[in-house]
């Protein structure tokens, strides 16, 4: 670590194919690239990579322009940054955290949804954009609500990401028709003959996992296409939570779900807005940004402290919006696809900054008490200022 360095983080992610094999490789080296910037020094390690004592880690860092496998002391702070396929993951991840438990963490995590909608739904204002929702406990408890939807039901799973496993399940003439995404996130749709035999499909879809019920929103633009609004809330260098950004995120005609990774893109939100509500539009952007205001303290209050939240906003056909999740791991290709330069890059780089801001007063550091330092008789300001 150079005389300039504050501290150093630690940015724990899965395993994937590649080179180096870590997930979300992009994000990771501009972390690692403008790390310097906020006198950080970065690596990069998979939940395996910490040694059993916890005395090391073995993980990547970039340098000189490509990736060197690296073995260090902790890191002063985990940035985790885990996707959890299955209970394995989960369980080394949670193992890993636990055996480096002088390592502060940069964020605690949110609950599945049904904790997060549990939280919630006892706060009057937020129980406002709330989508009716209940846990699966069985066919009977999903035949009494599609009895009572016209437009059926929509079920996920409690710990799901990136709309994989979803269902869409609708009543039609005396029998049923239900439309999804696998496992693969790949799309398939089957008619059944009759409510028992789609009501029997679905449990056994189901399986031993938790879902959860809703009714099924009418959340499409004029040409039948998906959508939902993702406002990206993260802290900054003082601690504070800003708006870094929204985005809408749009599917394919006819697809259940708007993620990216179903196949959907990204647009700018107010001429998409105003080209679907009229001035109206103008509107709910502000309501949308007083809700994704309102909704951090409240969620951290619960939870512990947080450090970013991706909101997914859901508007219907009258204006009125609904809250379709929170996520504590939130993505942030949306700006580049949306070609907001601005929000890119803090969304990339508020994680350095919160994370410099954390160690100045979580660690309290003697020597750097204030945003700037005198290195070799120059006055160095250790937080660039964001772009205008």
């Amino acid at each position: 670590m150079t005389e300039t360095e504050v501290g150093f983080l630690g940015i724990m992610t899965g395993r994937r194919n590649g080179n180096p094999p870590i997930a979300e490789p992009e994000f990771c080296s501009h972390l690692c690239r403008a790390a310097p910037l906020y006198s950080l020094k970065v690596l990069v390690f998979h939940p395996d990579g910490v040694a059993a004592d916890g005395s090391s880690i073995t993980g990547y860092t970039w340098k000189d322009g490509s990736w060197q496998n690296t073995t260090s002391s902790p890191p002063d702070i985990i940035y985790n940054r885990c996707f959890y396929e299955g209970p394995k993951e989960r369980k080394e991840a949670s193992a890993a955290l636990s055996t480096l438990h002088r390592s502060l963490p940069w964020s605690r995590g949110l609950p599945d949804k049904w904790g997060v909608h549990e939280i919630l739904k006892r706060d009057r204002r937020a129980a406002a954009i709330l989508p009716e929702t209940v846990l699966y406990t069985g066919t009977r408890r999903l035949s009494t609500m599609l009895a009572e939807r016209e437009y059926g039901v929509f079920l996920k799973p409690k710990a799901g990401t990136h709309g994989k496993r979803t269902l869409h399940a609708i009543l039609q003439n005396r029998g049923m028709r239900v439309r999804g995404r696998d496992g693969t996130n790949t799309p398939f749709q089957y008619v059944f003959d009759s409510q028992a035999e789609g009501l029997n499909w679905i449990h056994e879809f189901i399986g031993s996992r938790r879902y959860i019920i809703q009714p099924f929103l009418h959340l499409t633009n004029s040409k039948g296409q998906p959508f939902d609004v993702r406002v990206l809330m993260q802290k900054n260098g003082l601690g504070r939570w800003t708006l870094t950004g929204m985005a809408v995120r749009l599917g394919n005609q006819g697809s259940l779900t708007s993620n990216l990774h179903g196949g959907g893109t990204a647009v700018s939100p107010l001429p998409f807005l105003l080209a679907e509500y009229g001035q109206g539009g103008k509107d709910i952007m502000r309501e949308l940004a007083a809700e994704a205001a309102y909704l951090p303290p409240l969620l951290e209050a619960a939870c512990g402290r947080l450090g970013e939240l991706g909101l997914d906003f859901g508007i219907d056909s009258s204006g009125r919006i609904h809250l379709l999740e929170a996520n504590s791991k939130p993505g942030r290709t949306v700006f580049r696809l949306t070609g907001d330069r601005r929000a890119a890059k803090l969304a990339a780089e508020n994680p350095l900054s919160y994370a410099r801001h954390l160690l100045l007063t979580q660690r309290r550091i003697p020597s750097l008490s204030t945003d700037s330092s005198v290195t070799n008789g120059r006055m160095i300001t250790m937080v660039p200022k964001e772009d205008s």
